[in-house]
């Protein structure tokens, strides 16, 4: 009886179907009406096309035509009871995802002339109306149709309008989400055309003002679009982001009391001046997390200027927990590359930096010094180059581990060639979890290796490294360490119960 009652536990159910592939769920859906109703919706749940949804309406046939992308369209009139076979599975659908890696159906627009025409009975009744989050790279559909499939339930909305796109055509459908999605949270919205009608557009962002995260292709931000956004009450995360490797430059005007809920902010298609701009015209005081990733080439200059915009325009932004700067492609000059480290700004309450495929940082024990004192509350440090040798000794973690008190993670490139004994005493990084080594090369003795990892790690730290090629050499260090750190904590164990107690 317990396992009958198991066996129709909805949450139970809900969760091992989750965990279930399609083919078994289809199996599912047979074997009752319980298990029917739940594996349904888990099938239903998310969806990668509309095509699914759209032939519950009618039957549909492939018209492929001379220079044109076969499309769909339904072979005769939509019948009263497809509209309760489509309701029947409509409302368990959560999510509409388009796959990138593989290319989406396309529709006639009599398809959804037909759909209208069809619904004009059901007037006030939502197609999806759960749908919580639609991403689309259908253009025809984005710029035209998309009211149809969203409802006062979507909270995320995630469009990428190809070079085909009529941008003013898809302003004029943007400018229904406020009242048909007055709920919107998240916006994606990615093309390379310009904006044709910005005082539009920036009104349906006006219109929005729950949004909370915001991402825009460079072509969309102009200073007027710019300023809009800096005065949404609840925007907490704006991406800028790049299509087909544009380059662009970001025109700011500086405003007061701008950006006043602002915690995230990333950029992939700015250079690192543009960035600084930004900070500096609207000094964004809860900035906690700030993404860069540079097309351009870019100075010595130009990145210490980064750190001097945190240090100095956004004094509260000292608070953030994350700097990510990535390089591509290199810094002009490779001279000043080991220069990246000397940060002479103490940006106290920074808790991660990545630093991603730079220019050779030509690593030694005085920069890493530097930059670990600057940085004093690190908890993660990923310093992700690996071109060339590595110049950093593995021998030198022992004099960083002092600098590194609540350091959790670290990414570094090492020179293992001469490993030293074992660290000396009270050297152990006290909070390492992971201690990344990227494609060290493996050059002294695996045993050596793992006694002096052992020696300056804390346990149950574990070592990654890349397993392809020369890396597989690290694996009898990582299966070596667990004994190591068990006989250092019997060692401890011995040393503790022969001192005597003090009087």
């Amino acid at each position: 009886m317990s396992s009958n009652r198991v066996l129709t536990n909805i949450d139970i159910l809900w969760r091992i179907f989750e965990y279930s592939n399609s083919s078994q769920n289809y199996h599912n859906a047979l074997v009752s009406k319980i298990w029917s109703n739940e594996a349904l919706s888990v099938l239903w749940r998310t969806l990668d096309s509309l095509l699914p949804l759209l032939r519950l309406l009618g039957p549909m046939t492939l018209v492929s035509k001379q220079d044109e992308l076969p499309y769909y369209k339904y072979e005769r009139l939509i019948h009263s009871e497809n509209w309760v076979l489509f309701r029947r599975y409509a409302w368990r659908v959560r999510k509409i995802e388009y796959d990138d890696m593989s290319p989406h159906p396309n529709f006639s627009d009599s398809v959804f002339m037909d759909i209208i025409i069809s619904s004009r009975t059901l007037s006030g009744i939502e197609l999806l109306p759960n749908l919580h989050r639609l991403s689309s790279n259908d253009t025809p559909l984005i710029q035209k149709w998309l009211p149809l499939f969203i409802n006062k339930s979507l909270s995320a909305l995630d469009l990428q309008a190809s070079g085909s796109a009529d941008m003013h055509l898809l302003t004029r459908t943007l400018s229904h989400l406020h009242h048909l999605c007055p709920n919107l949270r998240n916006l994606s919205l990615l093309t390379k055309l310009e904006l044709d009608d910005a005082p539009q557009f920036n009104a349906t962002l006006s219109s929005l003002p729950l949004l909370n995260e915001v991402e825009l292709s460079t072509s969309l931000l102009c200073p007027a679009t710019l300023s809009t956004l800096a005065h949404l009450p609840h925007l907490e995360s704006f991406a800028i982001a790049t299509i087909d490797d544009e380059e662009s430059t970001l025109r700011v005007m500086p405003l007061s009391d701008a950006f006043l809920s602002l915690r995230t902010f990333s950029s992939d298609s700015v250079g690192f001046r543009s960035i600084v701009s930004f900070l500096e015209a609207y000094e964004p005081r809860e900035l906690r997390t700030l993404v860069v990733y540079s097309t351009n080439a870019e100075t010595h200059a130009a990145y210490q200027s980064l750190f001097a915009v945190v240090a100095s325009a956004c004094p509260n932004t000292i608070m953030q927990s994350l700097l990510v700067i990535d390089f591509e492609p290199s810094i002009v000059d490779p001279s000043s590359t080991p220069l990246l480290l000397t940060i002479p700004y103490h940006l106290l309450d920074l808790t991660l930096l990545v630093l991603s495929c730079p220019p050779p940082l030509n690593l030694d024990v005085g920069c890493m010094k530097a930059l670990l004192a600057a940085l004093p509350s690190l908890h993660t440090l990923e310093l992700i180059d690996e071109a060339g040798a590595p110049t950093l000794p593995l021998s030198a973690l022992s004099e960083l581990a002092p600098l590194c008190p609540v350091m959790r993670f670290l990414t570094l490139y090492l020179d293992t060639r001469h490993i030293a004994a074992s660290a000396p005493p009270d050297t152990i990084f006290p909070c390492l979890e992971v201690l990344d080594v990227l494609t060290s090369p493996l050059e002294s003795s695996a045993r050596n290796v793992a006694i002096f990892l052992g020696s300056i790690l804390p346990p149950k730290c574990v070592v990654r490294h890349l397993h392809y090629g020369d890396q597989m050499k690290w694996e009898p260090v990582v299966d070596f360490l667990p004994l190591i750190f068990e006989l250092r904590a019997a060692k401890q164990g011995r040393s503790n119960a022969i001192t005597p107690p003090e009087e």
